[in-house]
């Protein structure tokens, strides 16, 4: 399941419904071989917890 990376204000992204620093998606690109957009969520919320990485759920009324 293809996501969009929306940016957002404070140099963060959101991935899906999660949000992350460009530093952390970039993090986890480099630990799965795979850009986080294009994991599965269970991928994802996995290489997060992997990395130490805060699992935050995107608000879609945060600005972008």
């Amino acid at each position: 399941m293809a996501r969009r990376r929306i940016a957002l204000v404070g140099g963060m992204v959101a991935i899906g419904a999660k949000k992350m620093s460009e530093a952390q998606a970039k993090q986890i690109e480099e630990h799965t071989g795979v850009p986080p957009e294009e994991l599965e969520d269970d991928d994802l919320s996995e290489a997060m917890q992997e990395l130490g990485i805060p699992d935050v759920e995107a608000d879609p009324s945060e600005p972008s």
